[in-house]
């Protein structure tokens, strides 16, 4: 009974929110609503563990990091964000010293922790705070390889029962505006972890006041606030404009690199240049996990923008061009390169699959990727020959994995050398899902139709995305399909989804362990960028490559439609936070809609 009412007030409400469709009135004032979705539904809001990019994107719109990316550049250049400044560096590259902004609160929009809904400045205890948390043992948390071995004392603190009264030598508060990070030895990437959601501010008093139930309370400086009246987890997650965000300006037009001026257009630069942020009153991250519905819903204007599905892809783009009726609804496309990787893991901690190379190399060679390049993607990707995508330090053009192509005949002769001839012997192996959308469905239903023709057998486990997530943090996934877009602009942060400490709940999910490969990763993540240090990276990408814990899938090129009336959306590859940068113009909406 409980159950259909439920479904009713869902059914009624995305009515009325279809009614009201993207404006909404404020008294005399009309709502700026933003639409956007993500394509599976959030982990809890912890930044400890916030390990995905769905819960990310979201969650960095309500919080923010010491430094972000510049919005308007081609390439991904650092800026202060509640750092009030670039840190000073000592000459020797280990200390590094950071100011805070004094302007940059936590808002409490239920007034539960701090009274009256007026949060306090964020200071630099509450960053200390925050590392410590990733560095804790009792909190697993997917982010800590981002510091393990690097700052000092932060591994002795950990292992001595990470007493939080206790210093951390090598990362704390000078006082409340300023943070002191001593390194062991040099990070070059050191900066770029402090764009992470990893890394963002938590107050204390939240944890205290809400228990274990803290994470369910997003509580951030950002631009915006999570409605928890209006949102329904699962379904939609609802922001709206945080009254006490420190605020921002759209950047210069003089700063916007070569490709975002052919994206956006001189006029809506020079438009847009020094308004104030955000533009829109509200944001609503719709979760749609079904492709059908997220294209349905944006060709009715229920989204500002979109990416093509695969099943829509003909209908919308005829010889890399956008078709007349889609131009004729006012859209447009914008195509660009990712710094991402697909894949289908194995876990070497199997007795059977983590043992036995030649019957990985077997199954990797079964595997039609250009069926699936063609099917899945339409052709809007590259076939990945290691986990490093074009654009990155170590990315070998010429360099061909001999099992990243489809080959049957040497799959089977793999086969029966890894002692399993047409399959004699092997047990029923486990593919968990990640959804039960129709993509996800058909993906795996043709791994386990590649599978049966070596004489493999592989079952489907459904599942959802939190307990896809889950069960790889308890190493309980056989076999699994995933993608991983970058974190920061460095080979590095591929290379480390390979890298033994990196097990789960770190983001080596396949659990591969190899110490020839530890080694070079080791050697390499202290070096300065140039020929040497990305020729390591080469050499550490194929070994992993050929030893595949992983079978390579593609690197995708997004292919996505804006309508006219948003109005400054760019491309961004990395990072969180950019809904405050996105307009709408409510009068073009409509007009477009009513045509």
């Amino acid at each position: 009974m409980k159950k259909g009412f439920l479904a009713l007030m869902l059914v009624l409400l995305a009515f009325s929110l279809f009614l009201t469709g993207c404006k909404q009135e404020v008294g005399e004032k009309v709502e700026k609503v933003l639409n956007r979705y993500v394509i599976a539904k959030l982990r809890p809001f912890d930044p400890a563990n916030m390990t995905d990019e769905y819960t990310t994107q979201v969650f960095g719109d309500m919080s923010e990091a010491l430094f972000s990316y510049k919005y308007t550049a081609d390439t991904y250049q650092l800026q202060p964000e509640i750092a009030a400044k670039m840190p000073t560096v000592s000459a020797d590259g280990l200390v590094y010293t950071i100011k805070l902004r004094k302007d940059a609160f936590f808002y409490d929009s239920l007034g539960e922790v701090f009274p009256e809904n007026k949060g306090r400045a964020v200071n630099a205890h509450d960053f200390v705070y925050s590392v410590k948390r990733l560095a804790d043992p009792a909190n697993e948390s997917g982010g800590w390889w981002l510091y393990e071995g690097f700052i000092k004392g932060l591994d002795e603190w950990a292992a001595n029962g990470s007493d939080y009264s206790k210093t951390v030598e090598g990362f704390k508060a000078l006082d409340d505006t300023t943070i002191q990070l001593t390194l062991n030895r040099p990070y070059p990437q050191i900066l770029y972890t402090f764009t992470m959601s990893f890394t963002y501010p938590i107050a204390e008093e939240v944890v205290d006041f809400y228990g274990q139930e803290w994470m369910n309370y997003p509580m951030g400086t950002g631009a915006y606030y999570y409605d928890h009246e209006n949102s329904i987890p699962g379904t939609q997650h609802v922001l709206l404009k945080n009254p006490t965000w420190h605020g921002g300006q759209f950047p210069a037009a003089a700063d916007a690199g070569t490709g975002v001026k052919a994206k956006l257009g001189s006029e809506i630069l020079a438009e847009y240049e020094g308004k104030e942020l955000a533009f829109a009153d509200k944001v609503i991250w719709n979760v749609i996990e079904e492709s059908s519905v997220q294209w349905l819903k944006f060709m009715n204007g229920e989204l500002d923008y979109s990416t093509i599905p695969k099943d829509n892809y003909e209908t919308a783009v005829a010889n890399q061009e956008l078709t007349d009726d889609m131009i004729a609804k006012g859209i447009t496309m914008d195509i660009n390169p990712t710094l991402d990787v697909t894949y289908t893991f194995f876990n070497m901690e199997d007795p059977i699959l983590g043992t036995n190379v030649k019957l990985r190399q077997a199954m990797a060679s079964a595997s039609t990727h250009e069926d699936i390049l063609d099917i899945f993607y339409n052709g809007r990707a590259d076939l990945a020959q290691t986990l490093l995508p074009p654009g990155l330090g170590g990315y070998d053009p010429d360099y061909v994995n001999p099992y990243a192509h489809f080959d049957l005949d040497q799959a089977k002769t793999l086969l029966a050398e890894a002692g399993y001839p047409g399959g004699e012997g092997l047990p029923t192996f486990e593919y968990q899902m990640y959804s039960s959308s129709t993509t996800q469905t058909q993906m795996v239903e043709l791994f386990i139709d590649n599978m049966s023709k070596l004489g493999i057998t592989v079952e489907a486990v459904a599942g959802d995305w939190p307990t896809f997530m889950e069960r790889i943090d308890d190493h309980t996934v056989q076999i699994g399909g995933i993608a991983w877009g970058a974190d920061y602009p460095d080979a590095q942060n591929f290379l480390q989804l390979n890298y033994g400490p990196n097990k789960a709940p770190g983001p080596n999910s396949a659990n591969y362990d190899n110490p020839e490969f530890n080694a070079l990763y080791e050697k390499a993540a202290f070096m300065q960028q140039g020929p040497e240090r990305d020729k390591l990276y080469a050499e550490a990408a194929q070994l992993a490559a050929e030893e595949v814990p992983w079978i390579m899938g593609v690197h995708r090129l997004s292919y996505a439609l804006d309508y006219s009336w948003l109005k400054t959306r760019v491309f961004r590859d990395i990072g969180a936070g950019y809904s405050k940068y996105y307009d709408v113009d409510l009068a073009e909406r409509d007009e477009v809609l009513s045509k």
